[in-house]
């Protein structure tokens, strides 16, 4: 019998090594190879591997991957037992456990690893830098400092995040060239023009913007949002909170569900705090997830201590949020205000809590053009009812 399967196998090609006498069937041969990822503050944070594909378990691609000013590790198995660092780019050899790791320049690449050899290339792509270069980033060298670095993931907005300033003069410069300077008179937000003067920044951490087409530039408060799976999961925009000062942040009427919160900094997971306690604790820096009971909440945060405070309110609180809409949002011309009740007011306030616009014209619909404002962040307090609820506009 043996004999004849044999001959019956080897009649249609098929080894004899790969069948199952147990089973009576073919036995696919497949081979595992080890995991080689990219992981760092370039691509999606310390705490998160970006794999490469393989067809060899030797070398290893990742295409037309946007990286942001930064720096990266090659890593095997999710695993640091196993890393490669370096210190050249666009291409090099990475050293393996190495303390050093690979400086990135902003922009769009196909990436190559080798495992064997560990030789690395990055092709594609390159971003122009953007930075902000003068006495408000080191007030001791001034212009013989370097710039301080802004993100992109385009090549045209650039962000700068968790930067604390002097207050002084400085430049947006571009690949580090003074020939190649923007700036402007007005602070905090508005146009900067090509080697216009120097323009003065009030010391403290700002969120900054720059459109390197158009010169637009913005220093806002960094925003600080709450997600999680009491709202609509970790995977969503964060719902940010409003602030007048830059360190204590609010929300009303949020209505959560059960389930886990974090509050981070600017949409980035690069800052973000969280507690075990509930409804009131203090959040640590990637601390655990906050655990939340259903209902609609009152919330604080104050960015430089981590304290929060969830105060629920009552389930029939005359605000809703669903009686109310603005559009558009963001806008370059009106903002409309439309309700289902009698608006009583809407007061208007500039990133800094300054009143620059009151309306008081009592309707259903309120129209409020924003030609006289520069471009930025501004929040509408808006009285409806007994309630009063503030909302964030962005005028572009």
């Amino acid at each position: 019998m043996k004999k004849t399967l044999l001959l019956f196998l080897l009649f249609f090609g098929i080894s004899y090594a790969n069948y199952s006498p147990t089973v009576g069937i073919l036995e696919n041969e497949s081979t595992t190879y080890p995991t080689i990822s990219i992981i760092g503050t370039a691509s999606s944070g310390w705490g998160t591997d970006i794999v490469m594909a393989t067809t060899d378990g030797i070398t290893y691609t990742l295409t037309d991957y946007t990286l942001s000013n930064g720096e990266l590790k090659f890593r095997q198995d999710y695993d640091w037992a196993t890393n490669w660092g370096g210190t050249n780019f666009p291409s090099g050899t990475g050293i393996l456990n190495g303390t050093n790791n690979i400086p990135i320049q902003a922009g769009i690449y196909t990436i190559t690893f080798n495992r064997t050899n560990a030789t690395y290339t990055f092709i594609g792509t390159t971003f122009p830098s953007i930075g902000i270069w003068g006495p408000a980033v080191n007030s001791q060298l001034g212009y013989t400092a370097p710039d301080v670095d802004m993100n992109t993931t385009d090549g045209i907005n650039y962000t700068l995040s968790g930067f604390y300033f002097s207050s002084g003069n400085a430049y947006f410069r571009q690949d580090n060239d003074s020939a190649l300077t923007w700036g402007s008179t007005i602070f905090p937000s508005g146009t900067a023009v090509a080697n216009g003067p120097s323009l003065f920044i009030s010391g403290g951490e700002w969120f900054v913007t720059f459109n390197r087409l158009n010169g637009n530039y913005s220093f806002t408060y960094p925003s600080i949002g709450i997600l999680g799976t009491a709202l609509n999961g970790f995977n969503v925009a964060d719902t940010d909170l409003i602030t007048t000062d830059g360190f204590n942040y609010s929300i009303s009427d949020l209505v959560l569900n059960n389930g886990e919160v974090k509050f981070r900094k600017d949409n980035l997971w690069t800052s973000n705090w969280g507690s075990a306690a509930f409804p009131s604790g203090t959040g640590t820096q990637n601390g655990l997830n906050i655990p939340v009971t259903a209902g609609t909440y009152s919330i604080t945060f104050d960015k430089s201590t981590g304290n929060y405070t969830f105060m629920q309110q009552l389930s029939n609180s005359n605000f809703s949020l669903k009686n109310l809409t603005i559009y558009p949002n963001p806008t370059n011309k009106d903002w409309n205000f439309s309700s289902k009740e009698i608006i009583e007011s809407i007061e208007i306030l500039d990133i800094l809590g300054k009143n620059i616009f009151n309306s008081n014209i009592k309707s259903e619909n309120i129209t409020i053009d924003t030609t006289q404002f520069n471009s930025g962040i501004y929040f509408a307090k808006i009285s409806l009812g007994n309630s009063i609820q503030t909302i964030k506009l962005i005028k572009n």
